[in-house]
């Protein structure tokens, strides 16, 4: 009789996959950004990730020389060093740049925690100190009342100047409209290929704005992003926007660019690699949902409709305060819920004795 009997030498199955799974999957799909850098001859803007990779890994190599540790950290750190560069205009000075970077990741690994025991966000925590040291080196807001008050604001963009067309946008625009968006009766002007595309903002976290969408979209499919978080931030950022944002500005409700809030502050870059960082969201399903909400409500208070300079990565860092406030809540709730439970099966056993 054949034995059925399966010996595996590694007989342990991950439920999910691995957290330096999902660290090397997270840093392969920053690839294409830093590939279009290249291409787009964007030598500055790789200049400043390159010096805060290395910040970010040497602040990793101290840490685990000090404490003769071998661990995956090395690629998590070249993310971070990826992201805080992202998030920097390419006319910040490199050394600052280095400086500030290496200054805040030490800072944080040595004096408040480490990796997911530590509730801030480096990256984000790195940007803002940068934007606080240089504001004046990041882009200003480039919209006004005048320009919200119209019913596309993003067009206006486009067509002033302030976010550039490619050469090649009024053919592809044109191909679209042609042999796509003819069989629905409309058409797209001119410009929102290069909105998508490439809005040269000098901060590269917000330029390729469709490979950070479709990026998005394979993170969540193979389950390496959560997509609970992500979604609700960007309804309710989205709601905000679409009818809040123009009535704040003397406008009808129901007329908010969406296209311009989305694509021009880096909110879809912060939200696929920052707002959900390992260790720094709630648990529960409840206190998820109300750490996407509350974000979102920051979102439109601090980045506003669109093209801020450091907002997004703002919101992140505030989001790190209130999340150990959500998470002692959850804490809170569910050791009531566990003695309300311990003292049903007491009082249930009690009565089976007195029967």
């Amino acid at each position: 009789m054949k034995n059925s009997l399966f010996v595996n030498q590694r007989p342990y199955k991950y439920l999910a996959t691995s957290e330096k799974t999902n660290a090397i999957i997270k840093l392969a799909f920053l690839g294409p950004q830093l590939l279009l850098l290249a291409v787009s001859k964007s030598y500055m803007s790789l200049a400043i990730i390159l010096s805060t990779c290395v910040a970010s890994v040497g602040v990793e190599l101290i840490d685990n020389n000090y404490n003769k540790k071998n661990a995956f950290h090395y690629i998590t750190a070249v993310i971070n060093g990826i992201l805080i560069g992202l998030f920097l205009p390419s006319n910040y000075p490199v050394y600052a740049a280095l400086t500030i970077s290496f200054l805040t990741i030490a800072t944080c690994r040595f004096l408040i925690g480490k990796n997911a025991d530590c509730w801030i966000n480096t990256v984000a925590l790195s940007v803002c100190v940068c934007w606080i040291l240089g504001m004046q080196v990041f882009p200003s807001y480039q919209i006004n009342q005048q320009i919200l008050l119209m019913r596309n604001p993003a067009l206006e963009l486009i067509q002033n100047g302030t976010i550039p067309m490619l050469g090649v946008d009024a053919k592809i625009t044109s191909f679209f409209n042609r042999t796509i968006f003819s069989l629905f009766g409309v058409s797209i002007p001119d410009g929102y290929i290069s909105l998508f595309w490439d809005t040269q903002s000098l901060i590269p976290a917000f330029r390729f704005n469709l490979i950070t969408l479709i990026t998005s979209i394979v993170l969540i499919s193979i389950d390496v992003v959560k997509p609970l978080i992500p979604g609700i931030y960007i309804l309710v950022y989205g709601i905000l926007i679409y009818f809040a944002s123009p009535f704040l500005y003397g406008a009808m409700s129901g007329q908010g660019d969406l296209l311009l809030a989305l694509l021009t502050s880096g909110i879809l870059l912060s939200i696929l690699f920052l707002l959900q960082d390992t260790g720094k969201t709630p648990l529960s399903l409840w206190g998820k949902i109300s750490y996407a909400i509350i974000a979102g409500m920051l979102a439109f208070l601090i980045v506003g409709p669109g093209t801020s300079p450091a907002g997004a990565v703002f919101v992140v860092l505030i989001m790190n305060v209130i999340s150990p406030i959500i998470q002692n809540l959850e804490h809170y709730f569910e050791m009531k819920h566990t003695k309300n439970e311990l003292m049903e099966k007491v009082n249930e056993f009690r009565e089976g004795l007195d029967a």
